[in-house]
Formats: structure tokens, C-alpha cells, sequence
């Protein structure tokens, strides 16, 4: 090879390097590649598409929640005429223990005022048990079997979340009396039949009402009292329903204000233990 052919072999090689860059930086995908990929300014839009899911079920659940029935309680009285005596004695002047008109039976517009405060819906089976076994010529024991088929058949109408059927403990003041900051409550045990089929059911919800109680005011609750074996029901129509609780709400010695107290402190504990959890 000559001289100047190297040389113009050279001079060709230097200019071809020179004008690449230029020629590249012109090429669509290289100018591409090359430019930055600015991030968005606003990061939430990012979250936003990588939680979709999420999100929209949170939403869901929103509406689901907004929508939902409120909770509801269905209360009966089996043994309607169950009475405490300081209420009877202010109004009649005799210190009876059942009484025909000032009994538990009539506590249901103070027990639906304090439910309906915590979001509860109240229903009541609206039946004197006691009024229609006197009627009938029945004997106390007979309470249960009377109460049965208005209860099966409401049941068989609707549907509840829970069923409770509120009686009135024979304990005396000592055992069903409570102190809290310097304000006294009825306590209440809660009785769970255990010879039928709901038998754990029902337990279990007895036991988580009785737990929220004493979270709110210890020992307000004296426990779930399980029943079984000779002399006893056995099953106090729970068998119908496994949602379905017995309370003894205070005893025969407790005042109204000590009953209103806790009845409050039970519609607090419902909506603690089940209307939260219905609801998530």
C-alpha cells in the first residue's frame, strides 16, 4: 500500500468515529434509550395501581358495611313476672318477689333504649308467659315448654344474631350487687343448658358476652353457668337457636338504677363482642 493511500485510509477511519456519535444520537430507539425516565411526581398514583385490589376492597367492604342490617337481638321472658323488690315496693308498698305489673317483663323499654345506643336493633317476643300459664292452669316448671312454640315459630319468621331470654337471679344483694368507681351495678350470670345439640354454640357466645362485661366492670359478670342433670331443663329452649343465651339480670334485692346500669354495661359488651366482628 502507498503512502497516500494509507494516509486517506486513516483520514477516512478518523472521520468515520467522528461522525458515528451524530449519526447514532439521531437513531429513534438509541435516543430512546438514553433519555431518563422521569419518575412520577406524585407517588400515591404508583401505590394507588399496585394496591388495586386491595383498595377496591376496602371499598367494598365500606359499602357492605353501610348497606349491612343493623345487629339484631330478639328478647323473650320466660318467666315474665319475675320481680325485684325495691322496684315493687316503691310502687305498691309490699316487698313481693313476682309481681303482675312491675317485673322484668316491663324492663324491655329501657333494655331497647340503651341496645339502640350501641346500634343494636330490639325485638321482643310479646308474650306474659306467666300471665297465659296461669291461664292455662300451668305450673312453674312448665315455663319452658310454654314459652317453646312462640319462640320456634318468631324464630321460623326471622332470623337474629341474638336471642336472649332475661331472667331474675333469687340470689340475695350480696352476691348480685357490684361496686365500680363508686357506683353500684346488678351483676348478671349467664345459664347455657347443656343437654342438646348447641350446647358449644351457645357457650360460646355466653362466654364472650361474660368476658366483655368484666372488661368494662370487673366481675360485673359472675360467669357462664353451665346445667345439666336431674332437677334442671337442661336445654331452656337453646336448642333452637345456637345464638340463644340465658341472663340472669341482677337479683331481687337490686334497685332500678343499679338494673339500668348494667343493662347499659350488656349493650356495650354486645356490641363489643359481636356487632365489631359481624362487621369486618
Amino acid at each position: 500500500m502507498t503512502l497516500l493511500k494509507k494516509l486517506q485510509w486513516s483520514i477516512g477511519l478518523l472521520l468515520f468515529f467522528f461522525v458515528l456519535p451524530v449519526i447514532a444520537g439521531q437513531l429513534p430507539f438509541n435516543k430512546q434509550a438514553s433519555t431518563p425516565i422521569k419518575q412520577p411526581e406524585d407517588k400515591q398514583v404508583v401505590f394507588a395501581a399496585t394496591n388495586l385490589p386491595e383498595q377496591t376492597a376496602l371499598e367494598l367492604t365500606k359499602e357492605q358495611t353501610e348497606e349491612q342490617d343493623p345487629f339484631k337481638v330478639l328478647l323473650l321472658f320466660t318467666h315474665s313476672q319475675e320481680a325485684y323488690q325495691p322496684m315493687v315496693k316503691a310502687v305498691s308498698g309490699k316487698a313481693d318477689v313476682y309481681d303482675e305489673k312491675t317485673n322484668i317483663y316491663n324492663l324491655q323499654g329501657a333494655i331497647a333504649k340503651h341496645f339502640s345506643m350501641n346500634g343494636i336493633q330490639t325485638d321482643v317476643l310479646d308474650v306474659d308467659v306467666m300471665k297465659v300459664m296461669k291461664s292455662e292452669g300451668k305450673t312453674f316448671p312448665q315455663a319452658y315448654n310454654t314459652v317453646r312454640p312462640y319462640l320456634a315459630n318468631r324464630l321460623q319468621e326471622q332470623s337474629y344474631n341474638l336471642v336472649i331470654d332475661l331472667h331474675r337471679d333469687s340470689a340475695k344483694r350480696d352476691t348480685t350487687t357490684i361496686t365500680h368507681n363508686n357506683e353500684s351495678y346488678a351483676r348478671i350470670a349467664i345459664v347455657v343448658g347443656a343437654e342438646h345439640k348447641n350446647y358449644r354454640w351457645n357457650t360460646a357466645y355466653a362466654e364472650s358476652l361474660s368476658a366483655a362485661m368484666n372488661e368494662i366492670v370487673p366481675k360485673v359478670s359472675r360467669g357462664v353457668i353451665s346445667k345439666s342433670g336431674d332437677n334442671v331443663d337442661g336445654r331452656y329452649n337453646q336448642d333452637l337457636a345456637k345464638e340463644m343465651i340465658l341472663i340472669e339480670l341482677g337479683g331481687i334485692d337490686n334497685t332500678e338504677e343499679e338494673l339500668n346500669r348494667t343493662i347499659a354495661l350488656i349493650g356495650k359488651a354486645i356490641a363489643k363482642s359481636f356487632v365489631t366482628e359481624s362487621k369486618s
